[in-house]
């Protein structure tokens, strides 16, 4: 039955996508975002309780939703820790496309039929991962190839989120840490890089003329690649890496990280294989890449760390792109309360991953407000350590961490090394030759209706909202005063009809209904949340 739901996700509508994110959100306690009227009373926040019903309704939307979860979970600098938390654990496997639709993707985006462009074509794939999946293949000449393509449905998940985060960013003006719409568009973006296969191509280009010793990277084959696939080849006897293999490969990845800016935001196991002539990065897309130039203060950054030096620590942090508070007294103490118990003798023993939450931690009491990029590229690095310990327990990426740091370091201050990278990033003619390719791709959503422009008013919504308030109070001070007014002319002034306890029976009937009004127009008031 999940299978089915799965399948026919992608045909449905957006208006059946939105009514599916409002059942599955009022199940878990968010109905008044999608209500016409905001409750009466505001609950308590509470990180841990709010955390857990987000990653219960993510985990039932789907594998989208689950990594924006993670996404978020990503940027502890700014998610309360309860939060972040739990969004981090939100699970939902990603089940492998339909095998139809993968093959109706290929012929279209090579322009022939699949038994004419591949000898065989494992339908079972080798990997699924929620943007891409990838698939064993053989091409002509029993060339053994890994082709990886673009998972279907994703713009629809994409296209269902926009609205209700502007929705849930209008009926909570000011509570939350971050701004949903901002959020959601900068996941698209991070998306976006992820699903680019000709970005995964020029990175493989790049990486293949690093001196990475004992790590192959697989050369692309040129006819078998789009915008939505792209096709590698593979080793001839593959079998999974060991544990002492994963943790060679764990280093090459955080060196390649540290060192040349490119991470990978999906680590996993299936995308490496072990061969008799090496070690395989055997799927490498989805990579995404950081600035050289931010990526040397992070290495002052961490080397500042790696001596428990305050001072140095709040030095580092502008050079890596943060933003640091004028007034830094908090930071101050928050650092010397981390490094005083992550420091010390035996700081090499203790994982990446609590180092990583011990310091986005202090960065976020701190007042610190980190790079996305760089939110990333920790997780990433944590994922990699996670990996590994899984097969080895005794692992630590502290230590390469901290060697690779101490490489970027000499490298950025060689004077060799900064003349070579200079001349080789002019001499590239993939940076020249792509900017054609990415008018066109915008132009072309332009056509389809599909870019959006948004003007965002810091404290507009503040504003509209204080007027607002304003005016009904004013409305309603205005009918005070002229019920007060008429009674008093009625009292005094109209003399013949009718009388009742010594007032005229018409004057009476139309203060009744001026006052019934009044109250009506006072309860809702009172019930829109605006009094």
């Amino acid at each position: 039955m999940a299978r089915e739901e799965e399948e026919r996700r992608p045909t449905e509508s957006p208006a059946s996508r939105l009514a599916h994110v409002a059942r599955v959100g009022a199940r878990y306690g968010f109905g008044f975002i999608f209500a016409r009227r905001l409750p009466r009373r505001r609950r308590r926040f509470d990180p841990v309780r709010i955390g857990t019903r987000l990653r219960l309704a993510f985990e039932e939307l789907g594998p989208t939703f689950c990594e924006f979860g993670h996404f978020l979970a990503a940027q502890r600098d700014r998610i309360p820790p309860g939060v972040a938390a739990e969004l981090d654990r939100a699970a939902s496997t990603p089940k492998p496309a339909r095998f139809e639709s993968i093959r109706v993707l290929v012929e279209r985006e090579l322009d022939n039929d699949l038994e004419q462009l591949f000898v065989s074509f494992e339908e079972h794939p080798l990997r699924v991962g929620v943007f891409t999946q990838a698939h064993r293949v053989v091409l002509p000449g029993d060339r053994p190839a890994l082709i990886v393509v673009d998972r279907p449905g994703i713009r629809g998940d994409l296209l269902t989120m926009r609205p209700v985060a502007d929705l849930v960013r209008r009926r909570t003006p000011g509570n939350l840490p971050v701004n949903p719409s901002e959020e959601v568009s900068e996941f698209a973006t991070h998306v976006a890089q992820r699903r680019d296969m000709y970005a995964a191509v020029r990175n493989v280009h790049y990486m293949s003329t690093l001196e990475e010793a004992g790590l192959i990277f697989p050369s692309p084959y040129k006819g078998y690649c789009s915008a939505r696939l792209a096709t590698f080849a593979a080793p001839e006897a593959p079998r999974a890496p060991s544990a002492g293999e994963l943790r060679l490969l764990a280093r090459h990845i955080i060196r390649l990280a540290l060192v040349r800016g490119l991470f990978p935001a999906d680590p996993c196991p299936e995308r490496l294989l072990a061969a008799g002539d090496g070690l395989w990065l055997a799927d490498p897309t989805e990579f995404l890449q950081v600035d050289p130039d931010r990526m040397r203060g992070v290495a002052e950054l961490l080397v500042a760390v790696g001596m428990d030096d305050v001072e140095a620590t709040i030095r580092a942090l502008p050079l890596a792109g943060c933003t640091v508070p004028d007034d830094d007294t908090a930071l101050r103490r928050e650092l010397r309360d981390a490094m005083g118990s992550l420091g010390g003798p035996f700081w090499r023993e203790r994982t990446l991953s609590e180092m990583v939450e011990r310091g986005l931690e202090a960065a976020r009491l701190g007042g610190v407000r980190m790079p996305l990029e760089l939110a990333l590229l920790a997780r990433s690095l944590t994922r990699v350590e996670s990996m590994v310990r899984e097969a080895d327990d005794a692992y630590t990426a502290v230590g390469d961490v901290s060697e690779a740091a101490g490489e970027l370091i000499s490298r950025s201050r060689d004077p060799r090394q900064i003349a070579s990278d200079t001349i080789r990033k002019l001499a590239q003619p993939e940076t020249y030759a792509d900017y054609p390719r990415q008018i066109h791709a915008v132009l072309g959503e332009l056509k389809d209706g599909e870019v959006e422009v948004k003007f965002h008013h810091e404290g507009i919504e503040d504003l509209i909202s204080k007027v607002d308030i304003l005016a009904n109070r004013l409305v309603f001070a205005l009918l005070i005063a002229a019920l007060v007014v008429s009674s008093s002319v009625i009292g005094i002034f109209v003399r013949g009809g009718a009388h009742f306890l010594g007032m005229s029976v018409f004057g009476l009937v139309g203060f009744a209904i001026a006052a019934i009004l009044g109250l009506t127009l006072l309860i809702g008031i009172i019930r829109s949340g605006r009094l």
